[in-house]
């Protein structure tokens, strides 16, 4: 069945055949983005020691690439810490079909923060918080220089977690969002949120523009947004 693009509220609740219609992005605030092969490229182009806060850390992953890449000063990483290591595609197809870096089982939903904390442990700086993202976000008040979102492909979390997570940010700080696509046709089959947030975002926030794109072999593209005053 084919999907028609519908303009709406993002509380909109789709049928089937319905897919939400973007905001496009203004041409002066893309006239600086660069575009990298991965986002572990990207991630080689940050300054050195960056205060960086995670928000949905699954196995850590995206947080020591950025925190060993940027040599971060100081890090901390927000997860509900429930999960266990199945990726995507062992959750689909039954077993790990990723390229490189193949998933065991070295955690429970019980010991999904020990595997964190002793995953960083080398670093004398990072430290993690367990609960709701969208809640432990307004108890913060310290700035970030980066801040990397992947909690959700829901419009409305989306939206809350980046409008919270903007006011922690100062002038050249960068929030980078994960899976920035409009659809899900591999994994979930259904809308994902975070291309119409970011794109939302930006028009009523002139103060930001894109600093960079990360390209994905599937079409999980990453985002990276720059405030510039």
């Amino acid at each position: 069945m084919s999907r028609k693009p519908v303009r709406t509220s993002n509380d909109h609740a789709y049928s089937d055949n319905e897919i939400e219609d973007s905001i496009k992005i203004s041409q002066q605030q893309l006239n600086n983005t660069k575009v990298y092969a991965s986002r572990e490229e990207y991630a080689k182009s940050l300054p050195k020691g960056i205060r960086y806060l995670e928000v949905g850390v699954a196995w850590g992953y995206s947080a020591q690439m950025f925190i060993d890449s940027a040599e971060a000063s100081q890090a901390l990483l927000i997860d509900l810490y429930n999960q266990d290591l199945k990726c995507w595609s062992w959750r689909k197809f039954g077993s790990c079909q990723c390229d490189g870096f193949k998933h065991e089982l070295l955690y429970t939903p019980e010991t999904h923060q020990e595997y964190i904390i002793n995953k960083f442990s080398y670093h004398p700086k990072v430290s993690t918080m367990k609960g709701d993202a969208l809640q432990l976000l307004k108890t913060l008040n310290n700035k970030y220089d980066l801040i990397y979102i992947d909690i959700s492909n829901d419009r409305v979390q989306t939206k809350m977690a980046l409008n919270e997570s903007s006011r922690l940010i100062e002038v050249g700080g960068i929030i980078g969002m994960n899976d920035y696509l409009i659809y899900d046709g591999i994994i979930e089959e259904e809308p994902y949120g975070t291309f119409q947030t970011v794109n939302e975002f930006l028009q009523y926030n002139k103060n930001w523009i894109v600093d960079a794109i990360a390209l994905h072999n599937l079409g999980f593209y990453d985002i990276y947004i720059r405030r510039v005053s």
